[in-house]
């Protein structure tokens, strides 16, 4: 683990309004994420398709809201609740 959580973050954020997804890059404080295990600082990441579907209003695969949609990254681990990572 290197490094310190950091104090803000950049996030795109979709959510879902009545008829509508509202989405575009906000600003985050750590709190405002959910609870994990590991806090990696996000070097690249990319968007793919099941992302793309969850950021439209027709998408219907989104089953919460707000949603940081994305799970493609590689980056450094900031912060881990595990004893180990292997």
């Amino acid at each position: 683990m290197s490094g310190s959580a950091p104090t803000t973050l950049k996030a795109f954020v979709a959510e879902r309004g009545d008829d509508d997804v509202d989405r575009g890059l906000r600003t985050l404080e750590p709190d405002a994420l959910g609870e994990g295990d590991v806090l990696v600082r996000v070097a690249y990441s990319s968007v793919n398709y099941k992302d793309a579907l969850a950021t439209i209003p027709k998408g219907r695969v989104a089953q919460i809201s707000p949603l940081i949609p994305g799970i493609d990254l590689a980056g450094t681990v900031v912060e881990s609740t595990a004893d180990e990572i292997p």
